[in-house]
């Protein structure tokens, strides 16, 4: 945890001396601004990696029909996947402007998240050990750092700013969301570890960001509107 916020920090000084301009109209970052891989660790060694590996396969073994299910729901990187905790009026229906700003900010997450994934090439669970069965799926075979678990805490920091009252219940769904990809087979608990760092990385800088900062503000006033929660 320390280390956590110690890159955090870190992050925050690094923000301090950088100008934050949007690359075009469907991210808030470029990717000049920032090499994630400067300010994380390499995938960790194959005696760690064996650990995590064995990890895996007991979560496989003991594998719901419903957890299976969730894992596979999960792969929507969508911030209306936190609606379980957000309630039933938390739709991209009802929440145009909100919408439009967290797909920005998932675009953003995405591009970064290459990064690590072309630099380490870190090979998927099922790829070193046959034995797992996974249930989720991938798009490429980068696995180190997650960007879904990058995905998930990016969104996190962003929602629970709107909406603040339900600050704990959103990072616990955003924990959960990068879990479901350890018990779905497709990521070790690393990546999820590295994912959450990047999206600190990129939160920090993207803050800096005036064109995010308006943004973030209609949707703040619609998503609290929409809840009931007052401005």
């Amino acid at each position: 945890m320390k280390q956590f916020f110690g890159l955090a920090f870190g992050c925050a000084l690094l923000a301090l001396s950088t100008r934050a301009e949007a690359q075009d109209d469907k991210t808030y970052l470029s990717m000049n601004e920032l090499d994630t891989t400067h300010f994380m660790a390499p995938p960790p060694s194959k005696g760690v990696t064996r650990q995590e590996l064995d990890r895996i396969l007991v979560l496989q073994e003991k594998r719901t029909k419903e957890q299976a299910a969730k894992s596979v729901a999960d792969l929507e990187q969508s911030v209306f996947r936190f609606a379980d905790v957000m309630g039933p009026e938390f739709t991209a229906d009802k929440l145009p402007k909100a919408a439009k700003v967290f797909e920005k900010v998932y675009k953003t997450e995405s591009a970064f998240n290459k990064q690590g994934k072309e630099k380490w090439n870190r090979d998927r669970p099922q790829v070193v050990d046959s034995r797992i069965q996974p249930v989720a799926t991938f798009a490429n075979s980068g696995s180190y750092p997650s960007g879904h678990a990058a995905f998930a805490y990016l969104t996190a920091i962003v929602l629970a700013d709107i909406v603040p009252e339900k600050r704990d219940a959103i990072f616990v769904r955003a924990a959960e969301f990068g879990h479901n990809r350890v018990l779905g087979g497709v990521h070790y608990p690393s990546d999820i570890e590295s994912g959450q760092q990047m999206a600190v990385m990129i939160a920090v800088l993207m803050y800096k960001n005036p064109t995010f900062r308006k943004d973030l503000e209609e949707a703040r006033a619609e998503v609290r509107t929409a809840l009931n929660l007052g401005q």
